[in-house]
Formats: structure tokens, C-alpha cells, sequence
């Protein structure tokens, strides 16, 4: 088991980290040692969720949170978010097909990466793809700008889904085609039919900026164009 800290280097503009062990340095992004006696050793890589506190707590309501004390409840990075600034060194591979600052949701990594916008999913919020050359269905919430990469096989079954767009739960539900299962698309779960408890398992993927993704993956496919 090892302990890590912050490094102060960067690899396009993200983040190194360093093991306290062995101060091997590990690239945040890529998830693996790119120096030191750990060169080449990934990290095992725990799928996180970025989204809304309202939108978190309200689908798990004994979540307990970190709050730092603070002198400011004003958020520094806000006006770095608007701006046009790429990272704290700039772009190492300027790609118009968006626009720097665009959110993607990234997957595929060295197996073949993909770039799902965030403004393209909102007007396709349930898209069957394949990530990696296996099925993978991608989820988007409007109201929290949440991005989700699932599996779309369970039990050796490929699924194909969809919005129920029967109503009546006031909560937004996907159903899948083969087994007309219903299922939770912020938490993957079957919450009726067939697969009933079963969960569709979450792909390594993260939502970043434009610029970050193209500059470690330039070579991307983009969804949508």
C-alpha cells in the first residue's frame, strides 16, 4: 500500500503525483508511474462521478462530505472556468473541432479513445456505442451535467436502452430493448423486470476539458462529428 502527495510537476498541465515509499512519480491522467522503481505500474483506476451536491445527495442522503474551512465560500477556480486559458502551461496540441473549454466525457484511453461533448449529449442523452471495441452506453443528466460510461453487457448479454417514456415515477428511468428491464442511469441499477438487481458496471472514463483530453490523446475519435 502506498501513500501519495503532490509532486508540484506537471504533465500537460495535469497533475504528478509521488509515492512516499519509493517517490516513484505517477501521472494523475494516465494512471501509472512514469518514473522512478514503479515506472510503467498502473493504478487501478475507481470510477468517480462529477456532478451536483443537490443531484448526490439526493440519490444517496447519508453521504458523508469533507467541508474545509474556509474564509470564502466563493468558488477561485470560477473565472478560470469561463475563461479561455488552457491549463496552467497552455495547449500542447491546439484541435478546433471544439472548443478548448468544451467538457468531454473521455474513455477508450490507449485502447482507442473517444470524446463524448457534453453539449452534444445534451441532445442525445442515451447513446449505444462501443468503447474499447466493446458496447458501452453512455448517460447524460442535463439538470447536473452528469456524464456516466456503463458496460452495456450483463450475464453475456448485450443490452440496447432507451428512456422509459412511460412516466408515473417523476424520476427519469432507462429500459433496455432485449429484456424490458428498467433501470436507475445515475446509480446503473435494475430496478425492475428480468434483471431486477442487477448493476451495469461502470467504465473507466472522466469528464475533463477539451484541451486536457486532446493534448494526452490526439488522436481521438469525437461523437457526433
Amino acid at each position: 500500500m502506498l501513500e501519495f502527495g503532490v509532486s508540484g510537476k506537471l504533465i500537460n498541465n495535469a497533475l504528478v503525483m509521488y509515492d512516499r515509499e519509493t517517490r516513484s512519480l505517477w501521472s494523475q491522467f494516465l494512471s501509472f508511474s512514469v518514473q522512478g522503481e514503479f515506472e510503467g505500474t498502473p493504478l487501478e483506476p475507481v470510477p468517480l462521478v462529477l456532478t451536483t451536491w443537490d443531484e448526490w445527495s439526493e440519490q444517496y442522503p447519508d453521504t458523508m462530505a469533507l467541508r474545509k474551512p474556509s474564509s470564502s465560500s466563493r468558488d477561485t477556480y470560477a473565472g478560470y472556468y469561463q475563461n479561455s486559458d488552457a491549463g496552467v502551461i497552455g495547449e500542447a496540441n491546439r484541435d478546433d473541432r471544439l472548443n478548448r473549454k468544451e467538457l468531454v466525457l473521455g474513455a477508450g484511453f490507449d485502447e482507442g479513445a473517444v470524446a463524448f461533448p457534453h453539449s452534444q449529449l445534451r441532445d442525445d442523452p442515451v447513446v449505444n456505442d462501443e468503447v474499447a471495441g466493446a458496447p458501452a452506453l453512455i448517460y447524460y443528466q442535463e439538470r447536473s451535467a452528469t456524464a456516466l460510461a456503463y458496460s452495456r453487457r450483463v450475464d453475456g448479454q448485450e443490452l440496447t436502452f432507451r428512456i422509459d417514456d412511460s412516466g408515473g415515477s417523476g424520476q427519469e428511468i432507462l429500459i433496455d430493448d432485449e429484456t424490458g428491464s428498467r433501470w436507475l442511469p445515475f446509480t446503473g441499477q435494475a430496478i425492475d423486470g428480468p434483471l431486477a438487481g442487477k448493476s451495469l458496471e461502470r467504465l473507466h472514463a472522466v469528464n475533463v476539458f477539451w484541451f486536457a483530453w486532446t493534448d494526452f490523446y490526439p488522436d481521438t475519435e469525437v461523437f457526433g462529428l
